[in-house]
């Protein structure tokens, strides 16, 4: 028989009642709704033996009131597997209200709002991690933070791997860093935190929203505050950006209104991009344009958005935090987001709306409005797969109707699949795309360079130098993990370049090994570059009275020297730049065809003397 189920739902409630997403519905006209049954978690519960690696996750808030958040996974081959945390951990849930996850290295992560749903029997985690490929959970953490009775005093939002070892949990009391070695929550970030104690003020005041990490910093947004800048190494906020101070007229009145940051994503040339709100009391209303900072000199540009009917403003939701329909593309230089009116539309949109970048044009990629369908866009509303460069979109009908679909889109804004879901309220949050591809460091890497006094400092731009298939080459970490050894070769990775230096003059030889690292999302590749320290020949004076001969010289193709044991030979330019090594034996010859018209050094190193000759190339 089919049971009616009437369920208040307020908007706001204080942290140990009501998480919020799905939940402040009465703020769209959505009271006292007649909700339709749906069928018990059980009997859709399923045993499997999963490679999670190939497909998409996506978590869901799932009906609040009436059981804990869930993930469901879609194969590639497009088959639902629903509720797959509860299936490969029995007797373990999510917590309230999950609006985050991210795969970094092999876990998954995943924020809650609070610990357990009202309605659930199992309480949950405001925290977890899991094995990525496995799902079988590893930690679960109740609560983020607690005062000294016990209460929780930081409420879920999303979070950031910083690198291997720490991450940053953004929450509605400030940034908790995590401690993924120890696998333990630990101090809050200084100055990072929310001042209200209790009431609605606690929730929604001074949330932590989304967070990225760009030019060795992270940049992380406060609701009140305006966008923390964030040094990993010390885990310190070096610099606040805040919203400006812009006049309005407001019933006649002309006022000074504070507005605020909504969320924060790094496109494909790497620099941010911000959303703008018009206040920060958190009621969804947006600006007409969006800033563009550039993580290595802070500058930030204004873009306006051209409000019509086909492009509306980047979507906020600190009104009951979302991860928002805000994102940028891995393959093309372009950010998407879910077009809203001005006011906000909480929940819900009809189109989703781009900015090529390289460009410098606005376009509308898809109105769902205009489909043969009556479908709408929920809460966050779609990501792009980073592989594919396709965009998984939540769809769903009206809050009382538990009918779901996921819409895969191109970049070109057509359908190209559609996945139908059994019926529930799964209100989703967010997909979960696995990690699978490495780094891959390009050929072009310099297995060695040469220090000399006319050039005793080397840099390389490391930005086109590696690659990752499935995730935002822009945000490679790039770091030098060992010098050996240490002295005289000094190296660092500054503004996305390797940068080579001497901590001393250059008398004499010197050899050391430089290991540079790259890590894209959690997986670490390194790459190996030698650096010697030597005077290059120059001079006349430097080359006089030598015992060996080159011959010819001048020459054209090749030359040989007249040498009667093996010897190591380094050829250097003029300007003291090598540009061949190699060991020859008596009688051997040297090409030299590839080298340009001129002057030419070439060191000889045998039987533990060294000479310096002269070489004309024609």
């Amino acid at each position: 028989m089919k049971k009616t189920i009437t369920l208040l739902l307020c908007t706001f409630a204080t942290s140990g009642l009501m998480a919020q997403g799905n939940t402040s519905w009465i703020a769209a006209g959505i009271d006292r709704v007649q909700m339709r049954d749906v069928p018990s978690q059980s009997s859709i519960l399923r045993s499997t033996d999963m490679d999670y690696s190939q497909g998409t996750f996506i978590v869901n808030e799932d009906w609040y009131g009436h059981q804990n958040s869930t993930v469901n996974f879609l194969t590639q081959d497009g088959e639902w597997h629903y509720r797959v945390f509860q299936t490969e951990n029995p007797g373990h849930e999510l917590g309230c209200t999950t609006q985050f996850g991210t795969i970094y290295g092999d876990k998954f992560y995943l924020v809650s709002k609070q610990e357990r749903d009202p309605g659930a029997k199992i309480t949950g985690s405001r925290f977890a991690v899991c094995d990525a490929k496995t799902m079988k959970v590893i930690k679960e953490f109740k609560y983020i933070a607690q005062n000294a009775e016990g209460k929780s005093i930081a409420d879920g939002r999303s979070y950031l791997p910083v690198d291997e070892h720490k991450g940053y949990i953004g929450t509605s009391n400030g940034i908790w860093i995590y401690d993924s070695d120890k696998m333990a929550i630990g101090k809050q970030i200084e100055g990072s935190g929310n001042p209200n104690a209790d009431g609605y003020g606690e929730l929604y005041y001074a949330q932590i929203g989304t967070m990225v990490r760009a030019n060795d910093l992270v940049f992380a947004v406060h609701q009140q505050y305006g966008l923390l800048i964030i040094d990993p190494k010390t885990d310190k906020i070096i610099r606040t950006i805040a919203a400006p101070i812009e006049k309005e007229t407001v019933k006649g009145l002309e006022k000074e209104i504070q507005r605020g940051f909504g969320s924060i994503v790094q496109s494909k040339d790497g620099t941010l991009w911000i959303s703008m709100t018009q206040n920060t009391a958190g009621d969804g209303s947006a600006l007409e344009y969006m800033l563009n900072l550039n993580p290595y000199t802070f500058k930030v540009d204004t873009v306006k958005i051209p409000l019509s009917e086909t492009i509306g403003v980047v979507p906020n939701s600190w009104y009951a935090w979302t991860a928002d329909g805000f994102c940028a593309s891995a393959k093309e230089n372009k950010i998407y987001w879910n077009g809203q009116p001005k006011e906000g539309s909480w929940f819900t949109g009809y189109q989703i709306c781009g900015y090529d970048i390289d460009k410098k044009q606005f376009f509308q990629l898809i109105d769902l409005r205009k489909q043969d369908w009556d479908w709408r866009l929920y809460g966050t509303g779609f990501r792009l797969n980073p592989k594919t460069d396709e965009l998984y979109t939540f769809l769903y009908h009206e809050f009382q109707d538990p009918t779901h679909m996921l819409a895969r889109i191109n970049n070109k804004g057509e359908v190209v699949q559609e996945y139908s879901m059994i019926v529930n309220y799964w209100f989703p949050a967010i997909p979960v795309f696995p990690d699978n591809a490495a780094p891959v460091v390009s050929s072009g890497f310099p297995s060695s360079i040469v220090l000399t006094e006319e050039k005793p400092v080397y840099k390389l731009a490391l930005g086109n130098m590696v690659t990752d298939e499935d995730n935002m080459d822009a945000a490679i970490v790039k770091s030098v993990s060992s010098v050996t050894p240490s002295s005289p070769i000094n190296a660092i990775v500054r503004n996305d370049s390797l940068i080579i230096s001497t901590t001393s003059d250059i008398k004499e030889y010197q050899k050391a090994t430089i290991t540079v690292r790259f890590n894209s999302n959690g997986k670490i590749v390194t790459k190996n570059m030698v650096v010697t320290t030597e005077e290059a020949p120059t001079s006349i004076e430097e080359v006089s009275q030598p015992t060996l001969k080159i011959y010819p010289n001048p020459a054209v193709n090749s030359i040989q020297i007249n040498i009667d044991t093996p010897a190591k030979i380094e050829i250097y330019t003029s300007r003291g730049t090598m540009v061949r090594k190699s060991t020859i034996n008596p009688g051997e010859s040297i090409n030299v065809s590839d080298l340009s018209q001129g002057l030419y050094f070439i060191r000889i190193i045998t039987g533990g003397k060294t000479e310096s000759l002269r070489m004309i190339k024609k």
